[in-house]
């Protein structure tokens, strides 16, 4: 059974292009991905919802709010050092409330714009024990400078640390330095203020930048996610349902997933998640996260991992393997993260790498056709065999 999945890298890659959260590309994305799903005779579900225009001014403005409240410390006393307390306490539960997927006053301060998701279900031959979600976002990112290079990305992955240790930090120093009336501790805020102006230019500059084409992230899981529900359209899983998703916004912010769960979480039978993302890099097996989050680890559902690695033991010539992903997130980590038992295949090589990310050379000459194939067999084996238990 041949698999269709490089005739949409391609359409999704070329013949649209670039996709950026909520724009008509990334709308076109989303018409091919629910054409696609009605040619095989599957009934499509479109679902509108809003979503902020970039996942990075957030942080921007809270490493703004950082200046501003060493700023009030230093040339307002001890009314100052306080104001300064609440804005850095503010804005800190809102960077961790960000980063996990929840409202916060700072999703207020940027643009939004309108997005989709579009979905279908495969319905099971027999009863249904079980819904499983195979989710590929549509959307492209831009092409920021952190990560034109792995020493950039490396120093990403250390700014980000810093600049979340600032953000605690700065909240309690302007609270000590506040209700303790410490004038000299004042000057102490002066140590913050190089971290913050590095991650307010590190989170302004992607913002400037293209979108790529995206066909590694993700033309490539989105294609797989159709390949999928095509097979498995004509060869439906005897208890197991299967909801083909390809979701809008998840570069900025998973917003599609999110929508998705808002109005899907609940009912019967209960859900599992897959997702899908950047399985087409050159020199990247079939990889499954261990463990995702950018500070407090999310792990992949345990029965869903030892699948996997029943998979991987009966079919090595797929060259599987598990890596931790820590960077940024997946739609899977918005499902994690509301309690959705799910995996997530990302195409980190053996050393952790992914290619082309986020890079201007996120082009279709440069997708890996057998590691695209490779990981849709690995997914499909994987359905078959959690449809079996």
């Amino acid at each position: 059974m041949s698999s269709t999945a490089m005739q949409h890298v391609h359409h999704l890659a070329v013949t649209i292009g670039p996709r950026g959260s909520t724009t008509a590309q990334e709308r076109a994305a989303a018409e091919h991905f629910r054409e696609r799903l009605e040619a095989a005779g599957l009934e499509t579900h479109w679902q509108p919802f809003s979503a902020p225009v970039s996942g990075w001014r957030p942080f921007a403005l809270a490493a703004g709010a950082g200046l501003v409240s060493v700023a009030l410390t230093l040339v307002a006393g001890r009314p100052g050092a306080l104001l300064a307390a609440m804005l850095m306490g503010v804005t800190t539960v809102s960077v961790f409330l960000e980063m996990y997927f929840r409202p916060n006053p700072l999703r207020a301060l940027v643009r939004w714009g309108q997005s989709q998701n579009v979905w279908a279900r495969v319905p099971a031959a027999a009863s249904a024990k079980r819904r499983v979600v195979l989710v590929g976002h549509l959307d492209t990112h831009r092409t920021p400078w952190v990560f034109t290079s792995p020493g950039r990305l490396a120093f990403f992955r250390l700014v980000t640390t810093a600049g979340v240790v600032a953000f605690i930090v700065g909240t309690l120093l302007f609270a000590t330095v506040g209700i303790l009336d410490l004038a000299a501790g004042r000057w102490w805020s002066l140590l913050l203020v190089p971290i913050y102006l590095v991650v307010l230019v590190l989170t302004l500059q992607p913002d400037t930048t293209p979108h790529t084409h995206g066909a590694n992230d993700n033309a490539s899981g989105a294609a797989v996610v159709l390949s999928l529900a095509e097979r498995l359209a004509r060869e439906p899983l005897a208890h197991t349902e299967v909801w083909a998703l390809g979701s809008g916004c998840e570069e900025v912010g998973s917003y599609g997933s999110q929508a998705f769960l808002a109005e899907h979480r609940s009912g019967t039978p209960p859900m599992l998640a897959i997702s899908i993302d950047n399985v087409g890099g050159d020199g990247a097996g079939v990889c499954y996260t261990s463990v995702e989050g950018m500070v407090f680890p999310l792990k992949p559902a345990p029965e869903l991992i030892a699948l996997a690695e029943a998979v991987g033991a009966e079919r090595p010539d797929l060259d599987a393997y598990s890596l931790p992903y820590t960077t940024l997130h997946t739609d899977a980590t918005a499902f994690m993260s509301r309690g959705v038992p799910s995996i997530s295949f990302v195409g980190l090589t053996p050393k952790g790498v992914i290619p082309d990310w986020h890079q201007t050379c996120d082009t279709v000459e440069r997708v890996d056709a057998g590691a695209v194939e490779r990981t849709e067999a690995f997914v499909l084996a994987l359905l078959r065999k959690l449809d079996a238990a």
